[in-house]
């Protein structure tokens, strides 16, 4: 049998039956890195600083404001034993507040539990309060109540006082935090009112504080020496809320201590 008959050429492909091949292109491989977990850097703190309330003997204590008032105040420290600074730029304030020391002192020395001789009460009627206040332990404001004149006075109190010096307001209509725009912030936490009855037979005393504000050793302090004066310490927190006039928010009153 010949072979040269046979075809060899390929058949002809049916395209209803042929395999068609598509090449499908690849995709380049890509490593994944998992990057590592980042660490949480420490934040940075404020240390805590206890508080150390302020040396009292043999510092004396200031009172600014020599009128009805003031001068009241400054029998009741006096009759405890403590030395008492009175400053007022008015020599005729200082004449009339020294007249009525020296009638009424003897009534005042019988409030302390403990009778002790009477610390000496120095005036002052220059126009700079340095002199009476550069080593102050206490000073308590008794200007007219005029909110920016109070402002200018802590302002003052805060450059011109130790740093360990507390600074209260006898004001009724204004609280500390109202007064305080001139003071430096770490400064703020010394500051409350300490509001004195007009008459020298009410012994209570408010001890106007603002809640996280108001230093709690700083109303430790005040309340022992306000006790100690034979007087009956009152304190009231003021929590949120408050004007500019010194109205709003709740007050929280909490009797420190009795006297009979």
């Amino acid at each position: 049998m010949s072979l040269t008959n046979i075809d060899t050429t390929t058949p002809p492909t049916d395209p209803n039956t042929a395999l068609t091949t598509t090449s499908i292109p690849q995709q380049p491989t890509t490593t994944t890195t998992t990057p590592p977990t980042p660490t949480i850097a420490s934040l940075p703190t404020t240390p805590y600083t206890p508080y150390s309330p302020p040396t009292i003997s043999p510092r004396p204590l200031a009172i600014l404001g020599a009128g009805n008032l003031g001068r009241r105040i400054a029998c009741i420290f006096s009759a405890a034993g403590h030395t008492v600074h009175l400053h007022d730029p008015s020599p005729t304030a200082l004449h009339s507040a020294q007249h009525y020391i020296t009638e009424n002192l003897p009534h005042y020395t019988t409030f302390p539990l403990i009778s002790r001789p009477a610390g000496k009460i120095h005036p002052f009627n220059s126009t700079d309060i340095t002199p009476a206040v550069s080593d102050a332990w206490l000073v308590i404001e008794c200007v007219p109540e005029h909110l920016p004149t109070k402002i200018e006075v802590m302002g003052e109190l805060d450059a011109k006082t130790p740093r360990d010096c507390i600074l209260v307001s006898n004001s009724a209509a204004f609280r500390t935090s109202f007064m305080v725009e001139k003071v430096r912030r770490e400064r703020r936490k010394l500051m409350c009112n300490m509001c004195f009855g007009a008459e020298p037979w009410i012994r209570s005393v408010e001890l106007g504080v603002d809640e996280g504000v108001t230093e709690t050793g700083v109303v430790k302090v005040l309340t022992w020496v306000l006790d100690d004066c034979g007087m009956m310490p009152v304190k009231s927190s003021r929590v949120g809320g408050g004007s500019s006039t010194g109205e709003g928010g709740l007050v929280r009153s909490q009797c420190l201590n009795t006297v009979n």
